[in-house]
């Protein structure tokens, strides 16, 4: 279940999209603010994510 910090880190990376004009879809948003949120690496080859460099991913 999300957390209050999980919904912090969706809503600041949101801002951060739609500012770049790169939104992706919404689940997707929500594990990118987990993986901010606890510090983790992205194991994924799902491109949507490079539109967020500050996620590292193998």
């Amino acid at each position: 279940m999300p957390t209050m910090e999980t919904t912090r880190h969706y809503a600041n990376l949101y801002r951060q999209l739609k500012a770049a004009g790169t939104p992706i879809p919404t689940n997707d948003l929500w594990i990118a603010a987990i993986v901010v949120e606890h510090d983790l690496t992205l194991f994924s080859r799902d491109s949507h994510f490079e539109a967020l460099p500050q996620i590292p991913r193998i």
